[in-house]
C-alpha cells in the first residue's frame, strides 16, 4: 500500500459515504432530514469507517503475529456471537421494553449480519475462503461498534440511516482494499 492507493481509498470512501447519505436522505424513508445534513452525516460516517478499518487491520496484524490463525478465527467467531447477543438482549433491556416484543431487536441484529455474510462470501470467492470469517467479523462487529451511539439513541429512522451508511462504507472498504492490494505499484 502506497500513499496514492491510501488517498484513493480515503477519498473514494468519503465519496461513497456522501452518496449514501444523499441517497438515504432523498428517499425520505428516514424522516425529514435536510439534504446538506444527509451529505455531512455520510461524510462524517465515512471517516468513522476508515478509522474502524485501520483499527481492524492493526488488531488483525497484531493477533496473527501472537496467536495461530485458527485460534484467532475461533476468537472472531465468539466475538461475532457475543455482538449478536448484545444487539438483541442488551438493546432490548436498555430501551426499557423488558416486557415488549423482542422481534424488532432481532431484525436489527440480523440484517447487518446477513449483509456481512453475503459480502464475506463474495470476498472469499475473490481472495480465498480463509478470509470469510475475518470479513464477517470486520463487517459485523466493527459496523456495530461504529453504530453504537446511534443504536443507543433509540431513534429508529436515524438509526437505520446511519447503519446503512456505515455498512455500505465498510463493504466498500473491504472489497476495494482487496482490489488495491492486488494492483501492482507503479514503478519509477
Amino acid at each position: 500500500m502506497n500513499l496514492r492507493k491510501f488517498l484513493t481509498l480515503f477519498f473514494t470512501t468519503a465519496l461513497i459515504g456522501v452518496l449514501l447519505g444523499t441517497i438515504t436522505t432523498l428517499t425520505g424513508w428516514f424522516g425529514e432530514i435536510r439534504l446538506v445534513w444527509g451529505m455531512i452525516t455520510g461524510g462524517f460516517l465515512s471517516a468513522t469507517t476508515l478509522m474502524g478499518f485501520w483499527a481492524y487491520l492493526t488488531l488483525n496484524f497484531t493477533m496473527r503475529n501472537f496467536i495461530s490463525f485458527r485460534f484467532w478465527v475461533t476468537i472472531q467467531v465468539l466475538l461475532i456471537v457475543l455482538v449478536l447477543f448484545d444487539m438483541v438482549y442488551f438493546r432490548f433491556l436498555w430501551t426499557g421494553k423488558g416486557e415488549g416484543d423482542v422481534l424488532p431487536f432481532i431484525g436489527y441484529a440480523l440484517w447487518p449480519l446477513g449483509v456481512a455474510m453475503i459480502v464475506a462470501y463474495i470476498k472469499g470467492r475473490i481472495s480465498g475462503m480463509r478470509s470469510f470469517i475475518p470479513s464477517v467479523f470486520f463487517l459485523y462487529c466493527f459496523t456495530v461498534l461504529e453504530w453504537f451511539l446511534a443504536l443507543k439513541s433509540g431513534e429508529v429512522l436515524q438509526m437505520s440511516q446511519i447503519g446503512i451508511i456505515l455498512l455500505g462504507c465498510n463493504v466498500y472498504l473491504l472489497l476495494m482494499y482487496t482490489r488495491l492490494l492486488k494492483q501492482p505499484s507503479p514503478s519509477r
